[in-house]
């Protein structure tokens, strides 16, 4: 072999290395146990919902890189559409409906009544549940500042009658519960977020039935959806179904919420 021909062929070793390793990582992509997959949750589900589902998810995928970003409704929503997320957990009011967002398909996954959170010394404090009309003189903290779901809290109090008087807007979680935990204020905290609730705060069941919100997984269509994405659906299901059953709101089921895990487990089937 003359030298130059012993150049190609140590050259060609390498590149048909590289092309093996390149067909064995996208045979894992393709199974779903290997490459990258991004994902986007909003605060609230970050405190139970996501980290749990994670760690499920990595116990059987351990190959599969993740990368998570925290990010409310609206953008999330956009960045799946954009191919700049594989999957991302969004959320719907029944007074602020999602828009539609061409290639994404939202997967329904819990229906999350909002609490009221309240100073541990608040004279509502030894109530079981709270009506929002009866809240019309407090001040309010408000989790959201910016994005469509900022009108969740005006609208359901105009429907109860009064206009909120809110003193702070704020996107950090933290902050709302201390400055609930200081006086300064109440504020609506969902169900899925009450793992985290610190000292200084109580909450009480609201008897308001628009106060419910739909958490759902945004995928991409099945047709461009990584196999990693549709195995992270089925382990936020198994999550939902571990968490049980939020409370009741004046003896009654939350509205939406499917009243058993197997019942449950049925209803939610990839689409």
């Amino acid at each position: 072999m003359t030298e130059a021909g012993r150049q190609l062929l140590r050259h060609a070793t390498i590149v048909l290395a590289e092309l093996r390793s390149a067909e064995a990582a996208l045979a894992a992509v393709a199974r779903g146990e290997g490459g990258r997959m991004r994902l986007g949750s909003f605060p609230t589900a970050n405190a139970t919902l996501m980290p749990r589902a994670v760690a499920a998810f990595r116990g059987d995928h351990p190959a599969v890189e993740l990368e998570l970003v925290e990010l409310d409704r609206d953008e999330g929503l956009a960045q799946v559409a954009d191919h700049h997320l594989d999957i991302a957990l969004v959320y719907e009011f029944p007074m602020i409906p999602m828009g539609d967002t061409p290639e994404v398909v939202a997967i329904p996954l819990v229906v999350d009544p909002l609490h009221i959170m309240l100073p541990s010394d608040h004279p509502m404090a030894s109530r079981s549940s709270i009506r929002l009309a009866e809240l019309s003189t407090q001040h309010w903290i408000q989790g959201v500042r910016h994005g469509s779901t900022i009108e969740v809290l005006p609208q359901a109090c105009h429907a109860a009658g009064f206009e909120p008087d809110i003193v702070f807007r704020t996107d950090d979680q933290m902050a709302v519960r201390g400055l609930v935990a200081a006086g300064i204020g109440i504020a609506l905290v969902p169900w899925l977020a009450l793992a985290t609730v610190p000292p200084g705060v109580i909450v009480r069941r609201l008897d308001e039935p628009s106060l419910t919100r739909t958490v759902m997984a945004a995928v991409p269509p099945e047709s461009r959806r990584l196999p990693a994405a549709s195995a992270m659906v089925r382990s936020l299901r198994e999550i939902c179904v571990e968490l049980g059953t939020p409370p009741t709101r004046a003896g009654r089921p939350a509205r939406g919420w499917t009243s058993t895990a197997n019942s449950l487990k049925r209803s939610l089937t990839i689409p």
